[in-house]
């Protein structure tokens, strides 16, 4: 039997799930109610890509 985990993305800020043009914090095991506006001295999560916009939406629930 294979036992598969699932590797979360690191906690940061990522571009909202929800669709509102804002980023969001992840903490890393679950999307907060922090919202943050996009600006140059936040920079979204290291390693972050929009392959990984499916997984940001597969864990917002």
């Amino acid at each position: 039997m294979s036992n598969t985990a699932t590797q979360l993305p690191p906690f940061g800020w990522y571009p909202d799930p929800a669709g509102s043009h804002m980023l969001r914090w992840w903490d890393g095991q679950a999307w907060t109610n922090r919202l943050e506006k996009p600006r140059p001295e936040i920079q979204t999560a290291k390693g972050y890509s929009q392959q990984q916009s499916t997984l940001s939406r597969l864990i917002a629930s």
